[in-house]
């Protein structure tokens, strides 16, 4: 009877462990090569990143920044501050899969894969359908300073 009460009790912590350890990618995170932070959070049981700053926010005009290569031509006059670039990523084994990631610099997606290394670093892998072994890994830093950025 106690060997069964410990492993329900084992059971259900792991649970709740995992559930914690798929809310440790939610936060804003500054991309490697410093010019854009995104704010990732869960939306219906995925998630998502959006733009909230940008180094360089204004086009060669002073105007706001746009999604000027979208594919899509109805896209293309919204801004890039508030954009989704990260989207429908699901938890899986200490992995957030499944998911794409759109460059609005190219106008690209790709299919894409988040984990979080032994430092806290964020690890985002873009590839080619399935292809991840040739994908390319680009390493985000968790931002612990918003006012820094003028986030709240």
């Amino acid at each position: 009877m106690k060997l069964l009460t410990l492993l329900m009790i084992l059971v259900s912590t792991t649970g709740l462990i995992a559930q914690n350890k798929a809310d440790d990618v939610n936060g804003y995170w500054l991309t490697e090569e410093e010019d854009y932070v995104v704010k990732i959070y869960p939306k219906d049981g995925q998630y998502f990143g959006k733009v909230v700053w940008l180094r360089d926010s204004l086009d060669i005009y002073g105007e706001p920044l746009r999604d000027v290569l979208n594919d899509l031509p109805h896209r293309r006059t919204k801004l890039v501050i508030g954009l989704d670039v990260l989207l429908h990523f699901t938890f899986d084994s200490g992995t957030w899969r499944s998911g794409e990631i759109y460059n609005y610099q190219t106008g690209n997606i790709y299919n894409a894969k988040i984990d979080l290394d032994d430092k806290g670093q964020l690890e985002l892998t873009g590839y080619y359908g399935i292809l991840f072994f040739l994908g390319k890994t680009k390493e985000w830093t968790k931002v612990t300073n918003k006012a820094l950025y003028g986030l709240k």
